[in-house]
C-alpha cells in the first residue's frame, strides 16, 4: 500500500508565519514523523518534499499520480485573523466519496490524539484534492495564529500526537476496506 505525504508549502512559500513559527517547517516535521509511523506499519511512503523546497500544487498532485499512490495526505497549519480561532479540520474535495470516508477517519483519529476542538470534515476545491487520482485529504493540524495552539505546534510531543492521529486514521480506513 502506497501513501503519498505532502508537507504543505516550502521554500519561498512558507505558508503562515505567526507566533515565531513558520507553517512550512511545522508541516515538514509532522509529515516526517507520520512517514516514520506508516513505514513502521509496513506502508510504502513517498514525500513531495523532505527539505525546504518550493513545489507547485499541481507538481505535488502529479508526483502522487505518477507514483501511483493509493492515498494522499497533505499536512498544514491553519491561520486566521482572529487569534482566538482554534481546532483541527480536514478537507476533502467532495462528501459522499471514498475520500470523504478517508478524511473522516483521519479527522476522528487526529482529534482523539491531539485533544483540540473538532472543526470537522469540510469540502474544498484545492488543487491537491482535485488533481490527485486517489483518495486525498488535506489536514489542518491547529491554528498557528492562536498563541496556545502555536505553543503546542512547536512541541515535538504534540507533533508526534498529530502524526500518530493521522496515521491511525489512515490505517483504520485501510483496515476497514
Amino acid at each position: 500500500m502506497k501513501i503519498f505525504i505532502d508537507p504543505g508549502h516550502g521554500g519561498a512559500n512558507t505558508g503562515a508565519i505567526a507566533n515565531g513559527l513558520k507553517e512550512s517547517e511545522i508541516n515538514l516535521d509532522v509529515a516526517l514523523k507520520l512517514g516514520d509511523i506508516l513505514k513502521n506499519n509496513g506502508y510504502e511512503i513517498k514525500y513531495s518534499r523532505i527539505t525546504d523546497i518550493n513545489l507547485t500544487l499541481f507538481e505535488r498532485a502529479q508526483m502522487a499520480n505518477n507514483w501511483h499512490a493509493n492515498y494522499f495526505v497533505s499536512i498544514h497549519c491553519n491561520s486566521a485573523a482572529s487569534r482566538q480561532a482554534n481546532g483541527s479540520e480536514t478537507f476533502v474535495y467532495k462528501f459522499e466519496t471514498p475520500a470523504a470516508i478517508y478524511g473522516e477517519s483521519i479527522q476522528t483519529q487526529l482529534i482523539l490524539q491531539n485533544g483540540l476542538r473538532n472543526r470537522g470534515l469540510r469540502e474544498a476545491d484545492y488543487t491537491v484534492l482535485t488533481a490527485t487520482k486517489m483518495p486525498a485529504a488535506l489536514v489542518e493540524l491547529a491554528f498557528i495564529s492562536n498563541p496556545q495552539e502555536a505553543r503546542l505546534l512547536s512541541s515535538t510531543e504534540f507533533q508526534m500526537r498529530c502524526a500518530r492521529g493521522i496515521a491511525n486514521g489512515i490505517i483504520n480506513y485501510i483496515n476497514e476496506l
